[in-house]
């Protein structure tokens, strides 16, 4: 399989996981499993695939990491309709009215930050474009998350969702994923949630036991485990995202990131056809998505 094919899988992947779980955002876990062949219902994307997007292009124009550009990308794209979460919105706005993209996330939230997993879900592109170094992956991360997220916990789980992605690109063996994740993440949250992954693997835990134990909300550390888990425990992309989005929860997020590291590690010919055609088209639909994993692809190998 080429690496093409994992660049662009990885960035079809996060929106079509994005698109197929927004229908049942919220929804709890007993309400989404209705059972059945899972469809697309209208393939619209959200918030998720359109900072994915503005993550991508800034990567391609700068050839690398430019965090006023990116900011600026994200209010180019912002829809309100796309249903972006109060700390994103307020951040941007920030941005907006002229204070830096260094200052203005962490101001929020009593001088925190957020550590919601808005900065996670949309960091497919940094976990394809850097995935051949661990270092630089990390420091992107944290300072793509900046942007809108400036709370330990929201930087390092984007900075996980990440690796995770790389490890997928590289085509590490499953088995050695773990290690390989355990290894590279500094929090002690994560670093437990991990160890939990490994014993629900174990176990084959059904579902009640993987949302108490991992989570479906919207903090970072209640979701990205959770992909993961997602990713690991199936065979098929089709599966894993279906599996994700049966928990309930923040369907389209942590849908959206199993299906960026599925994506990356099967690539785009392992994704279903009819979830690909039911995917919104136009100026920045499929087509455009698909496109933008090509030209992280050129870059990455041909424009250094």
């Amino acid at each position: 399989m080429s690496l093409k094919s994992k660049f662009i899988g990885a960035l079809i992947g996060s929106a079509i996981g994005d698109a197929l779980g927004a229908p049942l955002e919220g929804n709890s876990m007993e309400e989404v499993n209705f059972g059945g062949d899972w469809k697309m219902i209208s393939g619209r994307y959200t918030d998720d695939t359109e900072m994915m997007i503005g993550v991508a292009e800034s990567l391609i124009e700068n050839r690398g990491f430019n965090g006023a550009d990116m900011a600026v990308k994200f209010i180019q794209n912002y829809h309100a309709r796309r249903g972006y979460g109060p700390g994103s919105k307020e951040a941007l706005r920030r941005i907006r009215g002229g204070e830096s993209w260094e200052d203005a996330s962490g101001k929020l939230f009593g001088g925190k930050g957020s550590y919601g997993n808005g900065a996670a879900m949309r960091i497919a592109p940094v976990g394809i474009f850097y995935y051949d170094n661990a270092d630089k992956l990390r420091e992107i991360a944290y300072k793509s998350s900046h942007v809108t997220h400036s709370h330990e916990l929201g930087k390092e789980g984007a900075a996980l969702q990440a690796f995770s992605i790389a490890l997928a690109v590289q085509g590490t063996e499953k088995e050695a994923m773990l290690h390989d994740l355990k290894e590279f993440v500094k929090n002690v949250i994560y670093k437990e949630k991990l160890r939990k992954i490994e014993a629900l693997l174990a176990e084959e835990a059904d579902k009640k036991a993987i949302v108490f134990e991992l989570g479906n909300g919207q903090e970072a550390f209640n979701s990205v485990p959770t992909a993961i888990y997602s990713f690991l425990r199936f065979d098929s992309f089709k599966d894993a995202v279906v599996y994700a989005i049966s928990l309930g929860g923040d369907t389209d997020t942590i849908g959206a990131m199993t299906g960026a590291i599925s994506g990356a590690y099967y690539g785009e010919g392992a994704i279903p056809v009819e979830w690909v055609e039911r995917l919104e088209e136009g100026k920045k639909g499929r087509s455009y998505i698909k496109w933008l994993g090509e030209e992280l692809y050129r870059v990455k190998f041909f424009n250094d």
